[in-house]
């Protein structure tokens, strides 16, 4: 309890912090991220904490339903800077999929600021105990409001062979509302990612249930091949703690990179600056979110189609990290 307490109490000044806007609003960087109570609102409230304290800069964090819908104004410069994962930053730099026809060519990545965890999770007293049991239960479908999100929900199936047209399809809006129908009963599994503010609401309504209880994601080569063709991850064990409610044993969950993007207008001294900054804050950032614990600052590059800034690139070169290894 204290833990969530403190975590609770730091995202609220940090966010308050953000929405502060100055006189001189030409100083204040906008941060696009998904809706407070999510991973990435977090973590963009603890980018927000570095920029104040470390760069003196003012930010304010921007809340859309999902990266998808402010990669275009990150690509305008009209947004500074956000949290995109890598396959809206792929796809939003080709234009297809979301964004068929319409590329984002100013697209410029700064770091890989964390990994971002995904998993299928059930009520704790549900008879489903793998992945593969899955298939022909009900779950949400469709994700009209956050195309990705079907995207991802592929991928994590893939590895048991199955994809959401195996499934008994209840159309959802996001990720969000998919959850909401697991605690309503109108799902019998649903996905999204270990530590949101939903699974903690989750695991309080289905109480009478035992909570919720995240699924082994599938392991081995042909697995994660089979992941792999739908989009960028890795596969990686997650240990329980008291942030992770469904997380009840060491359990294999999926993760995707999540970048911190902004566009070839942002200058290179501040790019420059700005990852600098960062490298040097994870005790910081991990104060204001769990989820930022995740920052590796020796992981701030990797292979990517989106280019990298070239601001970025400069210190990445001196610190080694330059090219990035596959």
């Amino acid at each position: 309890m204290r833990l969530t307490r403190l975590v609770t109490a730091a995202v609220a000044a940090a966010a308050l912090a953000a929405a502060y806007v100055p006189a001189a609003a030409q100083d204040v960087l906008g941060i696009g991220v998904s809706q407070p109570g999510s991973l990435l609102y977090g973590g963009g409230a603890g980018i927000v904490k570095v920029l104040d304290e470390r760069l003196k800069r003012q930010a304010r964090l921007q809340p859309y339903a999902g990266s998808s819908q402010y990669v275009p104004l990150i690509d305008r410069n009209e947004i500074e800077l956000g949290l995109v994962n890598v396959d809206d930053a792929m796809t939003g730099y080709r234009g297809v999929d979301n964004f068929d026809g319409k590329p984002n060519r100013n697209l410029r990545i700064l770091c890989v600021i964390f990994p971002l965890p995904f998993g299928a999770l059930v009520p704790a007293d549900s008879a489903i105990r793998t992945m593969r049991e899955l298939k022909g239960v009900r779950m949400p479908s469709q994700y009209a409001g956050m195309s990705t999100a079907r995207k991802l929900q592929d991928a994590i199936l893939a590895g048991a062979g199955l994809s959401t047209a195996d499934m008994r399809g209840v159309p959802v809006a996001n990720l969000f509302q998919g959850i909401d129908a697991l605690i309503q009963g109108r799902v019998d599994a649903a996905v999204i990612g270990p530590g949101t503010g939903q699974i903690q609401v989750a695991q309080a309504q289905l109480a009478a249930r035992g909570g919720v209880r995240y699924l082994d994601v599938e392991d081995g080569p042909e697995a994660l091949a089979a992941m792999r063709n739908v989009m960028s991850l890795r596969v990686a064990v997650m240990n329980p703690a008291p942030h992770l409610p469904g997380i009840v044993r060491p359990t294999r969950i999926m993760f995707y990179s999540m970048f911190l993007m902004s566009n070839d207008q942002l200058a290179d001294a501040l790019a420059y600056d700005i990852v600098k900054a960062l490298h040097g804050a994870k005790t910081m950032m991990a104060e204001v979110h769990p989820v930022l614990a995740g920052f590796d600052p020796g992981r701030m590059s990797e292979v990517a189609e989106t280019p990298f800034h070239d601001g970025a690139i400069r210190f990445y070169r001196e610190i080694g990290q330059w090219p990035p290894k596959d």
